[in-house]
């Protein structure tokens, strides 16, 4: 990390820890979201029951139960398909499968499809030096400094560069400090995994194209496949971040994994080379058995002990593939998990690891009962209910927050907040009014207001746009008690395009109101992040100064106060807003 980055990089975190300020970004903001519409996939895979190809509706039913058991996996969307076919798909929760999702870094094996179009074009070899392709003036300085780097040691994680993620996030000019950062190894020696490889692919298909990353793919891959509403966000000079950002309906990031199922075949005709696939899904770096249970080919994961491939995203976005039995699972999740650590592979493999036959007899009764648990999965099958009496203490009123933490806490989950350098201003009031027969929370920022509609018993959802930014948001709400039956009214806001949720709890205290909030991923994933970074000599004297400590009990309160703050509020009688 150069001391100009680290600056910045201490800047930064300093003021997301001040809880008693609004965060200043280091960079402009710039909105990098938009409006992305529910919607129906275009071509979609022809839908099956599961004994015509092989697989029983109990097996999948039992899959399904232990999934949504394991409280730590937090499952949002499953979908399973053999031979090109969907036996099954489910929506968890308030989650809905026509709904982009946010794939993290499994959209790093998207990039490699990309690359793999330029080497069936001839445009490209995997074995081209990266500077010869950033430096068409052929001096020596760049060759040099890179010594020798290719476009495999990028596609495999073995550049050798440390810029890192976090370091990107204060930089605007990223191919340039790529280019020029130092060395951790000599190229093609270690597997160091970094978003920022995959960028610098995402930069290479820019410059052997003249096109942007989302163009090349949506003439060449997207729209014979069918995929539509596809979003990916770029960096400040306008090229797509590769490594992440990339927005994708379910069933149209399922296509690309048939594809790689298939051998480069969409509905039997060669879009991508066998040739290709077949490196790409071949184990060319062995990473640390900390990440899990796979080896690493070209930005995409290989099983070490199952003919298995993998597109693999933080938090539990996976695209797994059962190249034996050509069975495909595609999953997204808010797991506090970085690669393959949690159970979820673990209970996959053991469900689909092994050998199916080609078919089993009709069982309809099964196929009833599987029906039956997937609408149970979902919150949207559930009867709405009207609001009773108990919701007595909050309805039409309006409560000013008094509290100078406040300046630090909004509505949008501050995982999204630093994803999107899209920091609050602070909250300045909740109010609770009535709207079609539901509650609706106003929630006042001093930059902006939003109002949610809140379902109680079925969802409810609504698009909310944060400073350019817009979000389709899913409101769950119950009017209950806590421990000291003070009445309580718990909402629960998923942000259904990402794996992040918002948890509000409106708490009535006699004549004050108490606005408690956390979301997820929440305190152990980001605290746990933070005692890993203070054990690092590189990250531990920014955290002392910028946290005030690096123990480890310090760094999970300092966590709570930023992700769980409880603010006193006043109330100002009947709600007026308009």
């Amino acid at each position: 990390m150069k001391l100009t980055t680290a600056s910045r990089t201490f800047q930064l975190l300093t003021r997301i820890m001040d809880v008693r300020t609004a965060t200043e970004p280091l960079l402009p903001p710039a909105a990098e979201k938009p409006a992305i519409p529910l919607g129906d996939v275009r071509q979609p895979f022809p839908r099956s029951a599961p004994e015509s190809q092989g697989v029983s509706s109990r097996h999948i039913q039992s899959f399904l139960e232990e999934l949504a058991r394991d409280r730590e996996l937090y499952a949002q969307s499953v979908m399973i398909l053999r031979n090109g076919h969907v036996l099954c798909e489910a929506a968890c929760g308030s989650q809905n499968l026509r709904a982009a999702k946010y794939t993290f870094s499994a959209c790093k094996s998207v990039v490699s499809l990309a690359i793999g179009l330029l080497a069936d074009d001839g445009a490209l070899s995997v074995e081209d030096e990266v500077a010869s392709i950033f430096d068409e003036s052929g001096s020596t300085n760049l060759h040099r400094r890179l010594k020798g780097m290719t476009v495999e040691d990028l596609l495999t994680m073995r550049s050798g560069v440390l810029f890192t993620e976090a370091e990107a996030l204060t930089e605007t000019d990223w191919v340039r400090r790529f280019l020029g950062d130092a060395m951790k190894s000599e190229p093609g020696a270690e597997f160091a995994y970094s978003s920022l490889n995959t960028y610098m692919l995402s930069a290479i298909v820019c410059r052997k194209t003249g096109k942007s990353l989302t163009e090349f793919l949506r003439e060449r891959l997207f729209t014979p496949m069918g995929i539509t509403d596809v979003h990916w966000e770029t960096c400040p000079k306008g090229i797509e971040k590769g490594g992440w950002g990339l927005y994708i309906r379910p069933e149209d990031l399922a296509k690309l994994g048939q594809l790689v199922m298939d051998g480069g075949l969409w509905q039997g005709k060669r879009l991508l080379s066998r040739e290709y696939i077949a490196a790409a899904t071949t184990a060319h770096a062995v990473p640390p058995e900390t990440t899990g249970d796979f080896n690493y080919g070209y930005q995409i994961w290989v099983g070490r002990h199952e003919n298995t491939f993998l597109f693999n995203g933080m938090l539990g976005q996976n695209v797994l593939g059962f190249r034996d039995s050509g069975i495909l699972v595609l999953s997204h999740a808010g797991a506090d998990t970085d690669f393959q650590e949690s159970r979820y592979f673990e209970i996959v493999s053991r469900y689909f690891g092994g050998t199916f036959p080609d078919r089993l007899p009709e069982d309809g009764d099964a196929q009833a009962s599987l029906a039956g648990a997937v609408r149970s999965l979902s919150a949207y099958s559930r009867e709405p209910e009207p609001i009773g009496p108990s919701a007595g203490p909050f309805l039409n009123r309006s409560f000013t927050v008094q509290d100078a933490r406040a300046a630090s806490v909004g509505l949008l989950p501050l995982t999204l907040q630093a994803l999107y350098n899209d920091y609050t201003a602070g909250v300045t009031s909740v109010a609770v009014s009535t709207k079609g027969g539901l509650p609706e929370l106003i929630y006042r920022e001093k930059d902006g207001l939003y109002r949610l509609p809140v379902g109680l018993g079925r969802p409810v959802v609504t698009q909310l746009d944060f400073r350019g930014n817009v979000f389709h948001v899913a409101a769950l709400g119950r009017f209950t008690h806590d421990e000291e039956e003070r009445p309580v009214f718990y909402i629960r806001l998923d942000f259904i395009e990402t794996p992040c949720v918002r948890i509000i709890k409106l708490v009535a205290d006699g004549p004050r109101l108490l606005l408690r909030q956390t979301e997820t991923p929440g305190v152990p994933y980001i605290s746990g992040k933070l005692v890993q970074a203070a054990q690092s000599p590189l990250y531990r004297p920014l955290l002392l100064v910028a946290a005030g400590g690096t123990e480890e009990d310090y760094l999970r309160f300092k966590t709570r106060q930023v992700l769980s703050p409880e603010l006193a509020c006043t109330g100002d009688g009947p709600h007026t807003a308009q």
